[in-house]
């Protein structure tokens, strides 16, 4: 049996909004294991003109210059196909703080999130990210709002950083000389607005706890030498390189990476909370094993004729 490597993340985010709950929220995943992750959050605001704000809790330490607006993005066609997998066309001459988006015979406001009404608080861990829809409520043009932004998932970045267990070297070693077989496999669990998993000062908000969000979707873009649990997603597709060139993170490589999506949707009985939980697991024959097989060989070629020399010696004398 070769070395097996397991790691686990479970995140807890949030979203509540002072203003109509039929709200819809969509974590799309750049998962880069050899590099840093990062995950596009975005939310669609029904009944945004009577929204006093919108608030998102992130599960780790963020700062402001870790935070990228994406609206200006879906200016370039190829991003916006990418995104909604539709034609349509980005009025960014509207407002100072929206524009409209225009797809599928539907106008959305697009929310351009500046310093001006996006405020950080720091909580026991985490972050809490407050837009201040009452800040641009003359901007607002439909009743119907989205936004998007961009932030690193240090989560992810944590789980997949290499690390060196020393006390476990001679077991590695042992594995290795065993199996030349490298396996990996990580457990990641989004919870959306589930107690258990948020700081204290988070479940007492009001609005948290009367949130009822109609619609959760998940998408995970990882390269295609992982495996994931793709039982119960809806969709899964190559990543279109060319569409995401643009849009992509730096450094992301989208020409092997393929795209999961899973989806909850609740029209009626809606519960206050969403669980996704996923498995993602790489195999590879290990480099290290190789020299360990070599090692091994030369040590024993190397032992075997010192062996037979003494032992002609010995014979000899005698």
């Amino acid at each position: 049996m070769g070395s097996k490597k397991r790691k686990f993340a479970d995140d807890g985010w949030a979203l509540w909004i002072d203003g109509d709950d039929r709200s819809a929220i969509y974590l799309n995943e750049w998962i880069n294991p050899k590099g840093k992750s990062y995950v596009d959050i975005s939310v669609r605001v029904y009944g945004a003109k009577e929204t006093k704000n919108v608030n998102f809790f992130i599960p780790f330490a963020i700062e402001k210059n870790e935070i990228t607006d994406l609206s200006y993005m879906l200016a370039d066609g190829s991003a916006l196909r990418a995104l909604f997998n539709t034609n349509g066309e980005i009025d960014s001459e509207k407002t100072k703080y929206t524009s409209e988006l225009r797809y599928d015979n539907r106008t959305v406001s697009l929310i351009n999130l500046t310093d001006e009404f996006m405020q950080l608080k720091n909580v026991s861990y985490g972050t809490v990210i407050t837009v201040d829809f009452e800040f641009i409520k003359n901007c607002i043009t439909s009743d119907e709002a989205y936004m998007i932004f961009r932030i690193p998932h240090k989560t992810l970045d944590k789980i997949f950083a290499p690390s060196i267990d020393v006390n476990g070297i001679l077991h590695k070693i042992n594995s290795l000389i065993q199996s030349p077989i490298l396996s990996e496999k990580y457990g990641y669990s989004i919870r959306i607005n589930e107690a258990r998993l948020l700081p204290p000062e988070i479940n007492e908000i009001e609005e948290l706890q009367e949130q009822r969000i109609r619609k959760a979707l998940v998408t995970i873009s990882i390269g295609d030498e992982y495996e994931m649990n793709e039982s119960t997603c809806y969709r899964i597709r190559r990543l279109e390189a060319e569409l995401n060139r643009n849009y992509a993170p730096v450094g992301y490589d989208c020409s092997d990476a393929i795209t999961y999506q899973w989806v909850e949707e609740r029209d009626f009985n809606m519960k206050a909370h969403y669980n996704f939980y996923f498995t993602m697991e790489h195999n590879e024959v290990s480099r290290l094993s190789m020299l360990v097989y070599l090692f091994v060989v030369l040590i024993t070629g190397a032992l075997g004729g010192a062996i037979y020399d003494l032992f002609r010696l010995l014979f000899g004398l005698i």
